[in-house]
């Protein structure tokens, strides 16, 4: 399985959970004050309903620009670094 954070522009993101070439989810997302929580959240519950192992995820992507510095793009980064361990 693959979790992929694309980012469509500076307000809004969309997250993919693939299995194969199946896409099992894709929640839209949009960046404001809270994204921290919002996307933290939003990643308990995909991994909650699709009832996912740690062991079965195998890879984490971003895809798309992101504002180098910008908050968003740190929590993002931090997030992903730390589902790929």
């Amino acid at each position: 399985m693959k979790i992929i954070f694309s980012i469509k522009n500076k307000k809004f993101i969309e997250i993919y959970l693939k299995h194969g070439k199946k896409t099992l989810t894709e929640p839209r997302l949009t960046i404001t004050s809270n994204f921290d929580i919002l996307l933290i959240t939003t990643l308990d519950k995909i991994v909650r309903s699709n009832k996912i192992e740690r062991l079965s995820l195998k890879s984490v992507e971003i895809r798309g620009k992101m504002t180098f510095g910008a908050v968003s793009s740190v929590i993002l980064k931090t997030t992903a670094k730390a589902l790929n361990f």
